[in-house]
């Protein structure tokens, strides 16, 4: 199979920047962020030349959402100075059909514009790129990459669904943007004081590592809530998908380690949206990285070969719990609390020194993606990325398919291929199946 790039453009907004717009400053959670592009793939059926609307289109959107077309300026600011978007066109030696069934996982990274979720060095970075791949039937995947330190997967949302908006000509579908409440309620404070618990270690975090591509189905996710909730040592009632499913992977995973003789503490982190805990002024369309790292060390890994599920679903729920509206409102109104020994404890500094294993679980379930209308109907599938590339570990991002959900599953490969032969494991998961129509 060949992806190759035909072009490369920049699209700049369709209107110029308003003075009182040039500088757009960022709040306390965006300047944590290292330099790394959240990916998604959209894959669209067959029809004809999309790429002169598809610009129009994002030209159009980049007037609305005029940070992603400015560059940092500073540590704490970008200037919305209008350089625009980076804009490829590909073409793909095979039919659309061919490429879902399964989805060639491995190429997914050739569908974007950039790599992904890897480190990049400071620098002047475009915050938006667009790669529009087109296959031989005339379908079409729009690989999408956006910095991490100016949005988050809920604020790619907003974007994607304002330029499908534009594309499709239903203006009044547009979401528009919050840019101002993120800074507004939690404005930065001195990153240089800033305890070492909340800024990851200035030492190497990333590794080689492969991803793949699981599914829950309905079926099997249900099974797994009732095994849950019917424990004979002690069911819990009504758990969440997310309390379930995230839990049954981190077992899994941890059993994948223990296979090869690595015996550490565990520390399961959980992404919890700071939109939904805090509310009022933020809404589900603020823009910026609003979220927080609930972190829970666990450590009966060490000892015991019969890791409970039910235990890992009761942890993963008090502790997500403890993250509520109080929790914002005291970082609102005492920036200095992020300095706190109380922060500190919470974000488990100090834990490094132990070497855990870190297992980070994120979802983007509900956020819509596979709902993004361009003109030519909702996807036929939404792609995260794939291959082997240097990357953070150990990390799950969960997502909404019409089959279920799906567990992008992003390990060393030693471990990685205990996972994927795990009898119990496959017994609910099915290892990258064909997409449904």
């Amino acid at each position: 199979m060949e992806i190759k790039v035909t072009s490369r453009e920049i699209i700049k907004p369709s209107k110029p920047t308003s003075p009182e717009n040039k500088t757009f400053k960022l709040c306390s959670f965006d300047i944590l962020h290292r330099n790394t592009y959240i990916p998604v793939i959209l894959f669209y059926p067959t029809f004809t030349n999309p790429n002169n609307i598809l610009k129009h289109s994002l030209s159009e959107t980049l007037t609305i959402f005029y940070p992603l077309a400015g560059r940092r300026n500073d540590l704490v600011s970008v200037s919305c100075n209008d350089e625009g978007a980076v804009y490829y066109e590909a073409t793909v030696n095979t039919s659309i059909s061919d490429f879902l069934n399964p989805p060639k996982t491995e190429y997914l990274n050739q569908l974007l514009p950039c790599e992904p979720c890897k480190i990049h060095p400071p620098g002047s970075l475009p915050h938006l790129l667009v790669q529009v791949n087109t296959f031989e039937c005339g379908g079409v995947a729009i690989g999408v990459c956006n910095l991490h330190t100016i949005m988050d997967a809920c604020s790619c949302r907003v974007l994607l669904k304002t330029w499908s908006a534009i594309c499709r000509s239903k203006r009044e579908d547009i979401e528009w943007p919050d840019f101002d409440s993120a800074f507004a309620v939690f404005p930065p404070i001195d990153f240089s004081r800033v305890r070492a618990g909340l800024v990851s270690s200035s030492s190497k975090v990333e590794a080689n590592c492969t991803i793949r591509r699981f599914v829950f189905t309905e079926e099997a996710m249900n099974n797994l809530r009732n095994k849950v909730k019917d424990d004979d040592d002690g069911g819990l009632p009504n758990p969440t998908r997310y309390q379930v499913l995230s839990s049954f992977i981190s077992k899994h995973m941890i059993l994948a380690y223990k296979s090869k003789g690595i015996i550490s503490l565990v520390l399961l982190m959980h992404i919890v949206d700071a939109r939904r805990k805090r509310g009022d002024p933020l809404s589900s369309n603020s823009m910026g990285n609003l979220h927080w790292p609930v972190m829970i060390p666990y450590d009966k890994a060490n000892y015991t070969d019969d890791i409970s599920l039910n235990d890992l679903v009761k942890i993963t729920r008090q502790n997500i719990g403890s993250v509520n509206k109080d929790l914002f409102l005291r970082i609102q109104r005492d920036p200095n609390f992020l300095l706190s020994a109380e922060c500190g404890g919470m974000l488990m500094e100090g834990i490094e020194e132990k070497k855990p294993i870190p297992l980070v679980f994120s979802s983007w379930c509900n956020l819509g993606f596979d709902e993004m209308d361009f003109g030519w109907g909702k996807p036929l599938w939404v792609g995260f990325r794939g291959g082997t590339q240097e990357t953070v570990p150990n990390s799950v991002i969960l997502i909404d398919t019409s089959q279920g959900i799906e567990a992008w599953i992003t390990m060393p490969e030693e471990y990685l291929a205990v996972l994927q032969k795990d009898e119990d494991f496959l017994r609910y998961a099915l290892l990258n199946p064909t997409v449904s129509s």
